[in-house]
């Protein structure tokens, strides 16, 4: 069985930082857990990228199994990226987050596509429920960490991660996609009949 892991890009976690974005030289992708090979997952990983190339403070912020956090901590670990010089406009540390997806399916644009479509034309009712139990279970995280959100995020950056478009052009739909949460959070909650997808910014619905 072939195993496929797909890595979100980096997405730094402040857009003071905008213009500078540091350059990776080495980005081992996660080992898929043994035992989970049947098992589709998701993980989405914090670190600290510091000047001289190095990372530090590596964690899984959410992770559908601890096995898919665990495996997203231990590769990021070993990443490194090109030192730089620490300026005003190019700190000493960044912070970044990076979303993993773990599929126990071969690598086909179509089962990858599956998996966003069945995440974002899911009913408000039930994207509620998984609001209401993730503000229970980790009240000061932000709302791109639930699941179902950060899934959307990597379905809107898609294009870019395949090369079928801009990089810039797709941090920029994930930034727009964050930035519309609370407003779809909202809407969701006063219309649970509705689906998820149907409070997405028009422009990110092409994208699904």
């Amino acid at each position: 069985m072939r195993l496929f892991v797909l890595a979100a890009a980096l997405l730094l976690s402040t857009s003071v930082f905008a213009q500078f974005a540091p350059e990776a030289v080495l980005m081992p992708k996660p080992h898929y857990p043994q035992n989970m090979i049947n098992t589709q997952g998701h993980a989405r990983i914090s670190l600290n990228i510091h000047s001289d190339g190095t990372v530090s403070d590596v964690k899984a912020l959410s992770a559908t199994q601890p096995a898919f956090g665990a495996a997203g901590v231990d590769a990021a670990t070993q990443w490194r990226f090109k030192p730089w010089t620490v300026t005003a406009d190019q700190p000493a540390v960044i912070e970044a987050h990076n979303d993993m997806i773990f599929s126990p399916e071969p690598a086909r644009t179509e089962a990858v596509q599956l998996t966003f479509t069945q995440t974002t034309y899911q009913s408000c009712r039930a994207l509620n429920e998984e609001v209401s139990q993730f503000r229970r279970d980790h009240p000061t995280r932000p709302l791109i960490a639930i699941k179902s959100f950060a899934i959307t995020r990597v379905a809107v950056m898609f294009p870019a991660l395949s090369g079928k478009s801009d990089y810039n052009e797709g941090l920029a739909r994930a930034d727009e996609l964050e930035n519309a949460l609370p407003e779809i959070v909202r809407k969701c909650q006063a219309n649970p009949k509705s689906t998820f997808a149907q409070y997405l910014p028009r422009s990110l619905r092409r994208y699904l």
